[in-house]
């Protein structure tokens, strides 16, 4: 459980970030977020960080795992400081408004596009501001890894997880890095 004072300061050292990202949009796209409830929303409604500003809490848990498995790759496969960023604080950013009600009684919103595209939402709304990089989308769509798959109901097969996976290896990376953040840090 946070305090205001801990997801106000989140929600601060989010905002810092991103207004360091270089990218065309990123302006439109912090605005998006501060007026969304992206900074005080549960990251789910039981299974992992499932209070007030835990779904901001998550996505910052995951951008030093992310920087640091980049800087164990091959010079030439090291993505820029501006895709770990955007990747890693902006990968579950279909969540804002997904969830309803208080702490310990939060539920799903019935119809809410999160539901079943997760991550295509998520890539939908960061699209919406923010041009993405091949493997930026790919790292985000698969960052459930071969649950990505199966959420579509096979729009996206395991084959097309591992095409993206030989593309670049933070497609698996971020997976483990955001399974072991979900499932094991609770």
């Amino acid at each position: 459980m946070l305090t205001e004072d801990e997801i106000f300061a989140n929600e601060n050292y989010i905002l810092n970030l991103l207004n360091e990202v270089m990218r065309e949009g990123i302006k439109d796209y912090i605005q998006y977020l501060e007026n969304s409830d992206f900074f005080s929303a549960p990251a789910s409604t039981k299974y992992h960080r499932d209070y007030p500003g835990g779904l901001a809490e998550h996505s910052l848990n995951l951008l030093e795992p992310l920087k640091l498995s980049n800087s164990r790759l091959k010079k030439k496969e090291q993505l820029p400081e501006d895709s770990l960023t955007i990747i890693a604080l902006c990968h579950d950013v279909c969540k804002e408004g997904l969830y309803v009600g208080d702490y310990e009684n939060y539920r799903t919103l019935q119809g809410h596009p999160a539901n079943n595209k997760h991550s295509v939402l998520s890539i939908e709304k960061i699209k919406k501001h923010i041009k993405l990089t091949r493997i930026e989308r790919d790292i985000i769509l698969y960052h459930m890894g071969l649950f990505s798959c199966y959420e579509y109901g096979m729009e996206y097969t395991p084959e097309d997880l591992m095409r993206a996976i030989k593309r670049h290896p933070l497609v698996q990376i971020f997976a483990a890095i955001d399974m072991e953040e979900t499932h094991w840090q609770r």
